[in-house]
């Protein structure tokens, strides 16, 4: 008989149609043969494959075996694409999945099975992206995961009409995992989820999202159920838009907080940030930026704060992008008291002009003008 390399690299396998050796690596064996190509593994005896052959050309039925046993099964059409059902097997004849292709490509009915019978996942792939949807068990034949499209699919080997709520009312939806701990739990109607928790291992809340007709929220927990992070987008806009980004520490305090706003600009349509705060622990404000429009100009706004609440600085840039920011205007600075106690004048191209101090009772002590090359004289009118 014939020798070749198969699926394993240190295999050798021997094959044959209709008792009559040939090798599949050369093609002038199997030219123009009809029959159920057999492949053994040499060393062993054991069937590795068989593979249906019609006039030399490798079409129909595939079977790929494991220490002799039937573990894989499917067909091919001409163009070589598997077409029709594909089965996988167990080491004990149990059906492991079973599937249909259309010349290459999943479509319809998807099941799954454990070793021992207990079915794993059952699912359905369309024409289309949006003709999709599964669920899948715990060996406990616990729910794991639930993927909801826009009708039922699954009937009658999964109720995903009540699962996802396309009876009219909304679904309660608890997902665990292999070990039976819950994971997260939904509620869904017409196929789409409304809220959902995901839990930490110690049972939790990890992350909470909501979604109502006009808003999508997202809040996630520390293990110790302190609210960490709090994200907020306008599911109205397409693709939906970010709207609020809090940030929050181990102790609960808010510490940071984006607003962002969808604005038109030169003829774009862009979601863009307009504000950035940052506080201090005790609740003060400690940073803020606003970024506003002032004809073709972006200007970003910082104010800077003591931890009494106080302004410490007051400042203004042309945004000019990412790391780029061009200083304009008057820049202030404050002592704690809320005297101003420094200012530094900028011109439109960015180069300082003047630069006064004054000390913390208000007292003037120095105002220069500033020249090009750094060098300073003081200010007269």
């Amino acid at each position: 008989m014939a020798t070749l390399g198969m699926s394993c690299a240190w295999a050798v396998e021997d094959c044959e149609i209709n008792k009559e050796s040939v090798n599949p690596a050369n093609g002038s064996t199997t030219a123009g043969k009809t029959g159920i190509m057999k492949c053994v593994e040499r060393d062993t005896g054991k069937l590795v494959r068989e593979q249906e052959l019609r006039a030399g050309v490798y079409v129909g039925v595939v079977r790929y075996f494991k220490d002799g046993v039937l573990s894989k099964e499917y067909h091919v059409n001409e163009q070589g694409n598997t077409h029709g059902r594909l089965s996988e097997f167990a080491p004990n004849g149990q059906v492991l999945r079973e599937e249909s292709n259309v010349n290459g490509s999943t479509r319809g009915l998807v099941r799954e099975w454990y070793a021992n019978g207990v079915v794993k996942r059952i699912a359905f792939v369309g024409e289309s992206p949006k003709e999709k949807a599964a669920v899948r068990y715990t060996p406990d034949k616990q729910l794991s995961e639930l993927e909801c499209g826009d009708r039922p699919m699954l009937t009658p080997h999964a109720n995903d009409a009540v699962l996802c709520g396309f009876n009219g009312k909304p679904s309660q939806v608890q997902l665990y995992s292999d070990s039976g701990h819950l994971r997260s739990q939904f509620t869904v109607l017409a196929g789409v989820t409304q809220q959902a928790t995901y839990f930490h291992d110690n049972g939790k809340p990890d992350t909470v999202e909501e979604i109502s007709a006009r808003q999508k929220t997202r809040r996630q927990y520390s293990d110790k159920g302190i609210l960490r992070k709090e994200v907020v987008w306008n599911t109205t806009e397409k693709p939906i838009a970010l709207e609020r980004e809090i940030d929050y520490h181990e102790s609960g305090s808010k510490v940071r907080e984006q607003i962002f706003s969808m604005t038109d600009k030169e003829g774009r349509r862009q979601n863009r940030l307009v504000s950035d705060a940052s506080f201090y622990l005790n609740g003060q404000p400690k940073r803020s930026e606003k970024f506003t429009a002032e004809g073709k100009e972006d200007i970003k706004e910082v104010r800077n704060y003591f931890d009494n609440g106080k302004m410490s600085s007051l400042k203004r840039y042309v945004y000019e992008g990412r790391y780029r920011e061009r200083p304009v205007g008057i820049h202030q600075g404050f002592a704690q008291n809320g005297t101003l106690v420094r200012e530094s004048h900028y011109d439109e191209r960015g180069r300082i002009l003047r630069e006064r101090t004054w000390d913390d009772s208000g007292k003037p002590m120095k105002d220069d003008l500033v020249y090009e090359d750094g060098s300073r004289k003081a200010y007269t009118k």
